[in-house]
């Protein structure tokens, strides 16, 4: 399953894995966010359960927030104010923090498909064939903005739009437009193992 980093949330991963799926969901860089080192200069030690700095300093578990499911660790204050790479990792004087969500072995796993020419391949096909989809939806039929509020209007909205766009390639295919019929006559086009017929006025 793919989408964009709108929708790699740990618990759209979570859902997609625990289905059979691979989530092929592009991460969220905060790295590029801050001026500081990121997660990502901070290398991670499963069996000690700690991290490490790019100057080799040992972050400890400090506390659980449970209503976030994420863990802090915490490298010591006295050993982040004298570290000569103070300015580039921490705007605090009370040590570096690191955040390590509950769930971090299933975005490890997605992380794991960035590098493979499977998830690649998704993600090239997503652009070609989902991506025009949506913003033809948006710009050319109102998709941009929902009519009425609640879940089962905005589904109802998505549907009569996606209907409308398969109906377009279902005349586009068959020719119609470049083929005049009788007005109010009815007209049978083959469309797989089915027919449709279609009245022209």
């Amino acid at each position: 399953m793919t989408g964009d980093t709108t929708y790699g949330t740990v618990e759209n991963i979570m859902a997609v894995e625990t289905a059979g799926m691979r989530a092929f969901f592009p991460l969220p860089d905060f790295a590029t966010r801050t001026p500081v080192f990121g997660r990502g200069a901070f290398a991670y030690d499963s069996k000690r359960d700690v991290y490490r700095c790019p100057r080799s300093q040992t972050l400890h578990v400090r506390k659980h927030k449970h209503t976030e499911r994420v863990c802090i660790y915490q490298a010591p204050a006295a050993a982040c104010n004298a570290c000569p790479l103070n300015a580039q990792c921490t705007e605090g004087a009370t040590g570096r923090q690191v955040k390590r969500s509950f769930d971090e072995v299933y975005l490890d796993r997605v992380r794991g498909y960035h590098a493979t020419e499977a998830y690649k391949k998704a993600m090239r096909k997503r652009q070609v064939w989902v991506e025009p989809l949506f913003a033809e939806a948006k710009d050319w039929h109102g998709l941009r903005r929902l009519r009425l509020r609640g879940l089962e209007n905005a589904n109802i909205q998505g549907l009569l739009i996606a209907t409308g766009q398969n109906l377009k390639r279902l005349l586009a295919a068959t020719g119609w437009g470049r083929h005049h019929a009788a007005c109010g006559s009815l007209v049978t086009f083959p469309w797989g193992s089915q027919q449709v017929v279609a009245a022209f006025c």
